[in-house]
């Protein structure tokens, strides 16, 4: 993951190392932002009472308490002892797929999740929609279509390359196309939970086709 930069000018981060034509401060390396990525997702999403973390009904976290949770867990050990707001706050406004939403004081999963909270998210058709799985689970989503399995809905990418990364994280990847004309005289509402990735409560294994393999 890339190295996080702010600048000496502006004030922005940003993962650029010169911004405003002046050499930018590096303020969190991408091993370190990769590291808390994973550990706020997780939390957020799927085990928030691990530290102790109050999420609202719709899946918002105060920054403060975020921050001041991880320090304590972890409160003997460096892993995480570096961690501010400010970190967190670099970190989901460069996610790459849109995962965290800030408000105010507060910040969320925008999706993904396993917990009970409820997100309303617009419905919308895009033209084209991929979903990247492994080669060996293809015959039982050709048959059966593609569930949430543990978490809420099945999610969606406009994104062939994005795709290709989620498949190869379970095995040799395989890449579906997904039919949004077929999704939605089928009924099944599609959400846009960023600009990156949609989701669906399932897809019928009629609106799936396999796009490409991939070594």
């Amino acid at each position: 993951m890339k190295n996080i930069y702010r600048c000496r000018i502006c004030g922005s981060f940003t993962e650029e190392p010169v911004h405003c034509n002046v050499k930018a401060e590096l303020f969190l390396r991408g091993d370190l932002r990769l590291r808390l990525s994973k550990l706020i997702s997780g939390l957020l999403r799927h085990y928030p009472q691990e530290i102790g973390l109050n999420v609202d009904k719709e899946g918002w976290v105060d920054l403060d308490e975020l921050v001041h949770k991880i320090k304590t867990r972890w409160r003997n050990k460096e892993l995480y002892q570096w961690v501010t707001k400010e970190h967190v706050i670099a970190l989901a406004l460069l996610d790459p797929k849109g995962r965290f939403e800030l408000k105010g004081n507060k910040i969320r999963a925008r999706y993904g999740h396993s917990i009970d909270i409820e997100i309303k998210y617009p419905i919308e058709y895009p033209p084209i929609l991929y979903h990247g799985t492994s080669v060996d689970r293809l015959k039982n989503i050709l048959r059966e279509g593609l569930k949430p399995m543990k978490r809420r809905y099945v999610h969606l990418t406009t994104s062939l390359e994005n795709a290709i990364e989620t498949g190869r994280r379970h095995g040799k990847p395989v890449v579906l196309r997904i039919d949004v004309t077929c999704l939605k005289g089928e009924g099944v509402p599609v959400y846009k939970a960023s600009d990156l990735i949609y989701l669906a409560p399932f897809v019928p294994s009629k609106c799936i086709s396999i796009e490409h393999g991939f070594s």
